[in-house]
Order: structure tokens, then sequence, then C-alpha cells
């Protein structure tokens, strides 16, 4: 078994959401989406292994960052959870449900694709070569510009301001095996998900996951599939939009058919 998340940060009771970040990010992510959805459901954010506050030093592994969450889900005694996977950890979540389907009641991507797209590989790539070589310090407004809509750069730079911190002050060792394996991943044959409603959402600015490519992912996904473009939004839609965001989740939720409870 590999060892469980570090850091778990939950809100509400009830059938459980389990976020799962992207790169560069953490359970902090999901800090103002959490509580919007905790009236009615159990919303959990994990930091992936060397993100946040997890300690972890080697290679980032998507297949061992699956089982991670895989083995937290079983000893957590969550049931059968919906997987909100941001970017990257829309990966991980794909990866979960090739492992462990019976612990998936639902799939929600969050500007992720199953691969990244050529232009994100090599912006992520060069990134990765400036960081190993310069480190973090200086990085974080250019990145936030990058991940975050206009409209949110020009009205909320308390926004702005907080993800650049952040994003300077993680593992810039752990950023970079993180982006190895991203940049470095061919996306498998999906698992089945014949029993998994699925709901993609993006933003209508998100450069890594635009929504012709997300459109795309959703057309091989179970009939049925809902696509959202979340407007004013880039990468980050559950941090500029917070309560969009929740608000399609919640109504998504509601229609689907399935039972999101615990076993």
């Amino acid at each position: 078994m590999k060892h469980p998340p570090a850091f778990v940060r939950s809100w509400g009771s009830g059938p459980t959401l389990l976020c799962l970040h992207g790169l560069g990010g953490g359970a902090h992510f999901f800090s103002g989406l959490g509580p919007m959805l905790a009236d009615r459901w159990r919303v959990a954010a994990v930091d992936l292994p060397g993100s946040g506050f997890d300690p972890s030093t080697g290679p980032f592994s998507f297949n061992d960052a699956a089982t991670s969450v895989a083995d937290w889900i079983r000893c957590d005694g969550l049931g059968r959870s919906c997987l909100v996977g941001h970017s990257l950890g829309t990966i991980v979540a794909l990866e979960v449900i090739r492992h462990a389907p019976e612990l998936v009641s639902g799939l929600i991507a969050v500007g992720g694709l199953p691969q990244a797209l050529p232009d994100a590989r090599a912006r992520i790539a060069a990134r990765r070569d400036h960081i190993r070589q310069h480190g973090l310090r200086g990085l974080g407004d250019g990145v936030a510009a990058a991940n975050l809509s206009r409209r949110t750069c020009e009205e909320h730079p308390e926004i702005v301001g907080l993800f650049s911190r952040l994003f300077e002050q993680q593992n810039a060792s752990a950023y970079a095996s993180m982006a190895d394996a991203l940049v470095e991943w061919t996306a498998r044959p999906l698992p089945p998900l014949d029993h998994v409603p699925c709901l993609v959402m993006t933003g209508d600015e998100d450069a890594y996951a635009p929504p012709d490519a997300v459109r795309a992912f959703a057309a091989t996904l179970p009939t049925g599939t809902r696509v959202e473009i979340l407007r004013d939004c880039g990468h980050l839609p559950f941090l500029e939009r917070p309560d969009r965001c929740a608000a399609v989740i919640a109504r998504t939720l509601e229609a689907w058919n399935v039972p999101l409870t615990r076993p």
C-alpha cells in the first residue's frame, strides 16, 4: 500500500466528492468550492504526492498517486466517491477508476484532458527546465497570468497575489518531478466508464484545456456526458468563480440517477 495523503481538507458531510488538484496545486485549491457544496455533500481535497504538505521527495508517478488515493478511500471508509479531477488530477482520477472502479461513483473533470496538448507540453517543459536551473522565485506572477482569466487578473488582484505566492512557496524539486510525469504521459485507453457518469468543464480562456479540446475529450466519454464552459475563467474556475463552479456541480449531481451514498 502506498502512503496515504499527508494532508486532507474536508467540508460538510454526506456523499463524498474527492478533489484531486493539478500541477503546482494542493488541497488549498478547493478552499472556495468546498464550503459552497458542504450543505449536501462531503467535499474532501487531498495533497497529491510531493504537493502541498505532502513530504514525498521521490519521482512522481501517476500509478502511485492513483494507488495512494484508492487506498485512502478504502481506509477512510468513504464508500463510492465522485472524483473531481483538476488538470493533471483528471489523469489521476482516470487511473483511480482503472485500478479500483468499485470505489468511484462519478467523474468531474475540470480543465482536464487525458494527456497534455503539444503546446502545453512545451510550455510545461520549458518552465520545468527553468525551475531546475533557477528555482521558483519570480515566476509566480507570470504563471498566475497564464492560468487566470483577464477579468480575474483585472478585478481580483488578491487571487492573483495569493496564487503567485503559493506557487513560489512550493517544493521546486517536487514540482519539476510532477511536470516530468505530465510532459511524458501518453494517454492510455480509457478505463471502463459504463457506470460512471461524467461531467467535463473548463474556462473559456483555459490555455491548457481549451473548450474545443474539452469537447473532443467529452465525445470519448459515455453518452450523456455534460460539457460546461464557464465564462471569464481560465484554468482555475473553482478559484476564479467558485459560485458558478459549485452551481454546475450541484445541478449535475442532482441530475445523475446514481447513488452517491456510502454503501
